[in-house]
């Protein structure tokens, strides 16, 4: 509904207005001073504000981005963190071996990886949000195949962490494996829609890093609505690539209807949460 800068921005005053008593501050080595502001949305869903203090403890904002409460953790994998050179965002970055690349998401608790930059991180709560989604039939599996499926899930993972490490023996049974692969799916190609070969996907889209195209097993369903808009969101728990995401479209923008066993496919913003470990008091 909110689609020009002005009405936009209108919206953004007023919750920013609203809120301000429960803005949460935080202070930098660089001694900025940067807030930000949780708007929920729905029971799920909501809108984050951030920015900085000017001296006169002027609240100036400097963006905002949605977020999804609640989500389960996505993969242990070892997360490195940067911020971005223009502003006082963070993106995260996992390899994930399940995968075989790495994955970039906006991080989504930026003040809490501020506060706690010491702290190890133990995991990735992956979330993201989509504007043009569908809904896809399921591959039929026998038991027999499913297991087989995720055992070849798990040796592919356990080659690509030997050959991180330098093992030459795995990087040669990989790119065999990959060669067998490629003629496979050359010859089923030629009589096979791709979405009847290929189960789940996760692929770089677009130029921005952190924009994917995705396609995944829909594992559960969640109905709400925008308190504000009074639209129908849906929160759709997906298991892509054995990597489980939270993923909230709404309802209007999803092709076909979502049940459980289905899949999703669409093109992704991904953020992300990092769950940090918690010391013991003294």
């Amino acid at each position: 509904m909110y689609k020009k800068k002005h009405e936009l921005k209108e919206l953004l005053d007023k919750i920013q207005r609203e809120n301000i008593a429960s803005a949460r501050i935080t202070v930098t080595t660089e001694k900025e001073r940067l807030w930000e502001i949780r708007k929920d949305l729905s029971e799920s869903t909501g809108l984050c504000l951030y920015g900085y203090l000017e001296n006169l403890g002027v609240f100036v904002r400097e963006g905002f981005f949605p977020y999804i409460k609640d989500t389960p953790h996505s993969s242990t994998s070892k997360c490195s963190i940067e911020r971005h050179i223009d502003g006082s965002t963070f993106s995260g970055m996992i390899d994930d071996n399940r995968l075989g690349m790495s994955l970039i998401f906006r991080l989504s608790n930026c003040l809490d990886y501020i506060d706690n930059t010491s702290k190890k991180t133990t995991s990735v709560s992956l979330f993201c949000f989509c504007v043009d989604g569908k809904v896809l039939l399921p591959i039929k599996k026998t038991l027999v195949e499913i297991e087989s499926s995720k055992q070849r899930s798990q040796d592919r993972s356990l080659l690509i962490e030997a050959a991180m490490r330098g093992d030459e023996n795995a990087m040669d049974t990989l790119t065999a494996d990959e060669a067998l692969l490629y003629s496979a799916l050359s010859d089923r190609i030629q009589t096979e829609d791709v979405y009847s070969i290929v189960d789940t996907l996760f692929m770089p889209y677009g130029m921005e890093n952190d924009m994917y195209s995705i396609v995944g097993n829909i594992l559960a369903i969640k109905e709400e609505e925008n308190i504000i808009t009074n639209e129908k969101l849906l929160i759709l728990q997906i298991e892509c690539s054995d990597i489980e995401i939270s993923v909230a479209i709404k309802k209007d923008d999803l092709q076909g209807e979502p049940l459980i066993g289905r899949r999703f496919k669409g093109n992704i913003w991904l953020h992300g949460k990092i769950n940090q470990e918690s010391f013991p008091p003294a």
